[in-house]
């Protein structure tokens, strides 16, 4: 069998020892090469060890794990964030599509990221898109930032900004964008009403979640829908009809 080589980088030396444990009863495909226990340590590691895959956390003394990210130039390696806490952190995390597990560490979960690895190993994408994109996300004004979007097929970058709309149906998410295309994602409208809520983006109904900036018009007719600017329309619940046109008058100002 073929493993992933691979790194526990965390300040805590017990739950490094306990990570190392449970991938070594778990996770037979994972091959831990060694561990650090700060970020400096951890730079170190990486550039002699070159590994296929980091276990990261997130606050370490004298720097984090996204300080030791941006001080490599192009990571060419899979990471998964290893945090106990940092809802912000976690929610730029989810939008890049980069796996993270909450301490204390869940096998399922773990079991589940590290089989997200091997699939993408499978495919020789060895190219870490999903942390480039997260790191020049960090450098962008937060109206130019990309959202990665795992389809069926692959795993698709699009500007925030671009997003016309998103559309619930069951599991999936049908997103909409402003040239015409569309995209079908295996995620609940729910999680994108999460990841989205501060760039602008509105749940105006059960199965709806519309970006305001595409905003084109509020049709009073027929109980009230919107128009956007790809020239669709979205109804607008009773419930949520007073707040969304409170929060798109803001958002107009």
């Amino acid at each position: 069998m073929n493993t992933i080589k691979s790194l526990i980088i965390d300040d805590e030396i017990n739950n490094c020892q306990n990570l190392q444990n449970i991938l070594a009863r778990y996770c037979p495909e994972v091959d831990v090469a060694g561990m650090a226990h700060n970020a400096t340590e951890g730079l170190e590691l990486i550039l002699r060890e070159q590994p296929e895959l980091v276990f990261l956390d997130i606050q370490m003394p004298g720097g984090s794990g996204f300080d030791l990210l941006e001080s490599i130039k192009v990571p060419d390696f899979d990471v998964i964030f290893v945090t106990a806490y940092n809802q912000y952190a976690i929610k730029a995390i989810r939008k890049s599509a980069i796996d993270y597990l909450l301490k204390p560490v869940n096998i399922l979960e773990l079991r589940e990221a590290v089989s997200r690895v091997v699939s993408k190993k499978e495919l020789q994408n060895s190219h870490n898109n999903q942390v480039q994109n997260y790191l020049e996300n960090k450098k962008r004004p937060k109206s130019q930032g990309k959202i990665a979007l795992p389809s069926s097929e692959r795993l698709v970058f699009v500007q925030v900004e671009d997003i016309v709309r998103c559309q619930g149906e069951n599991n999936y998410t049908n997103l909409f964008l402003k040239d015409g295309q569309s995209i079908l994602v295996s995620k609940t409208i729910k999680e994108y009403e999460e990841l989205l809520s501060d760039d602008g983006f509105l749940r105006v109904h059960q199965s709806h979640l519309i970006n305001s900036k595409h905003v084109k018009s509020f049709e009073k007719r027929d109980g009230g829908y919107l128009k956007m600017t790809d020239g669709s329309t979205v109804s607008i619940s009773r419930q949520r009809k007073d707040f969304v046109l409170s929060q798109l008058r803001r958002h107009d100002n």
